[in-house]
Order: structure tokens, then sequence, then C-alpha cells
């Protein structure tokens, strides 16, 4: 009954709607947050932060990454770690790829460069967490639907034997309000009642083991310390991100052999882009 409370997409103008909400209800919750917005409103991205909420990367342009080179995939989550990192002063180490698009290439760019991936809970190949609400927008679902969505998870999460993450969003003014309105008072009214806190949290982590400069965490320290020297990323640690119920799976993206991935290359490529990443990893 644990629920690794998630939003994807912002910083967006209505992030503050949901954050005044999160504080009346002493809720804490993981952003995945879009480097190119976040940029365009730091304040905000400050404020979640200050609250107390774990912020994570969901790269710079919300784009496919399985579609991208090797090159392209590091320029996505570097510069989104960057932006981060200027505006609150600590770079997340976790990450969402947009769409739930990863196969093992970026997952392995995304581990070398010291993000642990997230995404959400599935509970069969065609049935995952997914409240559908980012489509409200477009007029592509309904606020009904989403609801039934909702009632859909509700009804399996005592079927399985783990937490479970939910799939939801705060770029667009309806989602935000289906998840002040509807969604998050049936949580906290719940019987029995929901454990709702961030990922880290649902890893038995405190905050500060989610940012590079502050984890301390022996079983799973970041690649790269504070200081600067590389250590080597222990991505299968007992308590790591990978040890989640969620639908961490292979996308029918490209391959690696499309893009000329190899390990080399790509230790190459990643100390091209001014990244501290082990040798070891490569080999």
């Amino acid at each position: 009954m644990t629920w690794g409370l998630t939003y994807d997409d912002g910083p967006a103008f209505y992030t503050p709607n949901l954050l005044d909400y999160l504080g009346q209800q002493n809720l804490k919750s993981t952003f995945f947050v879009v480097g190119s917005r976040a940029i365009s409103l730091p304040a905000t991205l400050q404020a979640q932060h200050m609250a107390g909420h774990q912020i994570a990367v969901h790269t710079w342009s919300h784009s496919a990454l399985t579609t991208m080179s090797n090159d392209a995939i590091i320029a996505e989550l570097g510069w989104s770690r960057k932006i981060i990192k200027d505006v609150i002063g600590v770079t997340p180490n976790m990450f969402r790829p947009p769409f739930g698009d990863i196969d093992d290439r970026v997952r392995a760019i995304a581990i070398a460069m010291g993000l642990n991936v997230v995404l959400w809970t599935r509970i069969s190949p065609y049935a995952t967490f997914d409240t559908d609400d980012f489509n409200i927008n477009g007029g592509v679902t309904s606020v009904q639907q989403v609801l039934v969505n909702w009632d859909y998870i509700l009804g399996n999460v005592t079927s399985i034997n783990t937490g479970f993450i939910v799939l939801e969003h705060d770029l667009f003014p309806q989602a935000v309000q289906v998840a002040t309105g509807y969604i998050l008072p049936g949580a906290l009214a719940h019987q029995p009642p929901f454990k709702i806190e961030p990922v880290i949290t649902c890893l038995n982590k405190p905050l500060k083991d989610a940012y590079v400069e502050t984890n301390d965490n022996k079983t799973n320290p970041p690649i790269a310390s504070a200081s600067g020297s590389a250590v080597i990323l222990s991505s299968g640690a007992p308590g790591s991100a990978q040890a989640t119920h969620a639908a961490d799976s292979t996308s029918g993206g490209s391959n690696g052999a499309s893009h000329g991935f190899s390990l080399p290359g790509m230790h190459a490529a990643l100390l091209a882009a001014g990244l501290v990443v082990p040798a070891a990893l490569f080999l």
C-alpha cells in the first residue's frame, strides 16, 4: 500500500497549484523535470525543491530517446542535469524516459551517467498504472476515462506484493485539477490507508540520497563524487531504483547497432562531454 507519487513534464504554470495542495496535505512527490521547461520557470523548480519534493530528470526536450544517437542522448540527460544543478544547487541521480521509451542502449548510457531509471508499475505486458491524464488537454482522453483508469489502478494495488508507482503529469491544468480534485483526495480517504511518498523514500533512503552531491549511500554511490573522483556504480545493488516494481522494459525503439553503439565509443563520448565515468563500466 505504499504509493511512489510522481509527476512528469513540468515545471509548468499549473505546478504551483499542485504544490499548494501537496503542501496543505503534507505530501511529498518526485517531480521528473524537463530541462527546457526548468530553464523557463526556475522559481517554480526552486519552490518544488525547497518544499522538500524530490527532483529528477525527464530529458531536455521530451523526445523518444531510443530514436536518438548516443551523443544526443548524452546531451538530453546531461544538459537537463546541468540546468537543474544551476537552479537548485544539486544534481539528480534518477531519471524517467519520456513515453517510457527505453532499451538497453539508453539504459546503459543513463547508468554510466549516474542516473537510475524509474518508470511506473506494470502488472502485465499490456496493463500499466498510467492514468492517461496527459491526454485530457488534447481531447484524446476525457476526465471520466482518467477516473476509470484510476479506479482500475485502485482495484489492482492489493493484488501485487510490492508498492506501486502511477504515471501522472503536472504540465496541463486539467491533469492538475484531476489530481487535486479527485485522485489525491480519494487516495487520502482510502481504507486501508496508502503510504504516499517520493520514490527515494520508497527505497528507504533519505531525500539527500536523491542527489549526487549529498548521496552518501554506500550500497549505491553516485558515479562521480562531488569532488569529481570516479567510483563504480553497482546498478544491481540492493535498494537501487531498478529494484522498484516499475515498467522498466525494452521498448520497440531502434537498436544500438543502428546508432553505431559500442561501449568503448560511448565511454569516449561521455568523456568528451566532460563527464567523469569509470572505464571499468565499459570493459
